[in-house]
């Protein structure tokens, strides 16, 4: 057998092993979890590959990516963070080639259009390998301290006296953490905290802010609720969950959830005639939303395409929203 064909058993057992180890949990697990998760493939990915150039490197992760999404087509932060290494890989091909006194994270007319292309880049394997696997192991050390950077931000957002209702607390522990650090701060705030079952509007007459986690559902309607009753909205989310991915029509991706997880088997005999649906998202409409709060800074709606243009390259995403 040639090392090659050895190189891609490689990188298909620790596809399987990734992909079998999201797939034995008994629930979903926090998206923090499956980034790591899903960044610890792609060094596996990195180490393991064969590749001679960043173009067959980027190639690569890009077919992993698209296997990935085929098993996965919920999991968006999968996607997220292999669209992210590739982002990266690209910079530190770069930044070897030109040196770091002439790179710039950013795009500009005259670094496009002088740009080299990835082919014209002579960066040898194994040096390759080595920036690869050091952005890697970066960008980890960013989603770590992502949480505490956004719960930094809590004193900007939550005022003395403030009455703040959420959904979903006990879920999320960056919510937990984001409350928690406001409290240190000494804001003295109530914090009314519902279940899927609370009457939502008879609280929000009264509410100062609606805060809640990206990854819930019933969401929606807090969301109308707040709208109803000029409550501002706001969200916290990591940057590896704001998605390039533009989902025209929801319905095309499988969002429903096993039954099994909302009504006990032993009431199988008395429900046997009701359709039992457990959707694993919803749809917020950007309009709903007021904020978005970020590791780096609060954003609104209209600007969350700044912070794609920060971790996602366009020759990566491009065919994504045109297909």
């Amino acid at each position: 057998m040639s090392p090659r064909s050895n190189t891609i058993d490689d990188v298909n057992k620790h596809r399987r092993a990734f992909l079998a180890r999201l797939r034995a949990r008994s629930n979903r697990g926090s998206s923090y979890e499956i980034a790591i998760e899903s960044l610890n493939f792609m060094r596996k990915v990195v180490i393991t590959g064969k590749y001679e150039n960043v173009e067959e490197l980027v190639e690569l992760l890009k077919g992993e990516r698209e296997k990935l999404a085929a098993a996965e087509p919920t999991e968006f932060v999968i996607s997220n963070v292999v669209l992210s290494v590739l982002k990266m890989i690209r910079e530190e091909s770069e930044r070897a080639t030109l040196g770091s006194d002439e790179f710039s994270p950013y795009d500009s007319l005259n670094k496009l259009w002088n740009a080299p292309s990835l082919g014209d880049k002579d960066l040898g394997s194994r040096s390759l390998k080595k920036s690869a696997v050091a952005a890697i192991n970066e960008f980890a050390t960013e989603m770590e301290t992502c949480r505490g950077n956004i719960c930094a931000q809590a004193v900007d957002h939550i005022c003395s006296s403030d009455v703040v209702i959420t959904h979903g607390l006990s879920r999320s522990e960056t919510l937990r953490a984001f409350f928690d650090a406001a409290r240190t701060a000494h804001r003295s705030f109530r914090l009314l905290s519902v279940d899927d079952d609370c009457e939502h509007a008879e609280y929000l007459s009264s509410v100062d802010v609606l805060s809640a986690m990206r990854h819930a559902t019933r969401s929606l309607m807090m969301c109308l609720a707040a709208k109803r009753h000029s409550v501002p909205v706001c969200i916290c989310a990591a940057f590896y969950k704001i998605t390039p991915c533009f989902l025209p029509v929801l319905n095309l991706v499988p969002s429903m959830g096993s039954p099994a997880e909302i009504v006990p088997y032993w009431d199988d005999d008395s429900m046997s005639e009701a359709l039992i649906i457990n959707p694993l998202f919803d749809l917020i409409p950007s309009q709903l939303i007021s904020l978005y709060i970020s590791h780096t800074s609060a954003i609104s709606p209209s600007h969350v395409y700044r912070l794609i243009g920060d971790y996602y390259h366009p020759d990566d995403i491009s065919h994504l929203n045109a297909s």
